[in-house]
């Protein structure tokens, strides 16, 4: 997938980051980054981390010379999702987003339904819950976390190879932050909340063969604030 290298530079000059730190948040070398930022075509997952590491759609880094012999692929509001094999970043992903929606696209069988609960079983606790009192909030210690995303990274190829891969794809809705009351004792919003930028993170489980899928959700924020 070939990137505009020049608004890719631009916003990360815009974040005050490095290659190097770029690099670094995205899981590559600074080659690959380089390369990006001169047009060069990286992988559709190296794509969809750079998009995420510099908060702004994957459609909105490609370069016009693709978006224009490409007019499948101009559909406003897309968001792609890659298969990623990085427990890490499928933990830390779901974790740090305001809302994640997790999807399974896979028909259950004798042979698969125990892999698909193993998976479900892991993240499924990790699902941000907006509304949950503080201390019912899911805040893992660090230690916790890195566990997570071992036991994420054992499973991975185990699904892959019976053919089921976890799609990772993420856009910015505009969502009301709820507040928590003290007093009353809940999380409330109101007519007079204000809608703020959200990270909404889509998570799919499929058995698809597709390089990639495509979500068009319709609350997606197209202009995100700098």
């Amino acid at each position: 997938m070939a990137l505009d290298g020049e608004k890719v530079r631009q916003l990360r000059l815009a974040k005050g980051i490095s290659q190097e730190r770029l690099a670094l948040l995205c899981n590559v070398n600074k080659r690959t980054v380089q390369r990006a930022e001169t047009g060069a075509s990286v992988a559709l997952e190296t794509a969809a981390f750079i998009a995420e590491a510099l908060s702004v759609p994957a459609l909105s880094l490609r370069a016009l010379q693709q978006i224009q012999t490409n007019p499948e692929q101009r559909a406003a509001g897309e968001v792609i999702l890659v298969p990623v094999n990085s427990g890490r970043r499928i933990v830390d992903a779901i974790r740090l987003s305001f809302e994640t929606k997790l999807t399974f696209e896979v028909e259950p069988t004798r042979d698969n339904v125990n892999l698909l609960g193993k998976i479900a079983e892991l993240l499924e606790p990790m699902v941000p819950n907006i509304w949950a009192d503080p201390h019912d909030e899911y805040n893992p210690t660090y230690a916790e976390v890195i566990q997570k995303q071992a036991d994420v990274n054992e499973i991975l190829p185990t699904l892959a190879a019976i053919g089921i891969n976890v799609f990772l794809g993420a856009y910015t809705a505009s969502r009301q932050h709820p507040r928590y009351d003290m007093d009353e004792g809940h999380k409330y919003v109101t007519d007079r909340t204000p809608f703020e930028p959200a990270e909404i993170v889509l998570v799919v489980i499929s058995d698809t063969t597709a390089s990639h899928l495509v979500r068009r959700p319709a609350d997606m924020v197209d202009d995100i604030p700098f």
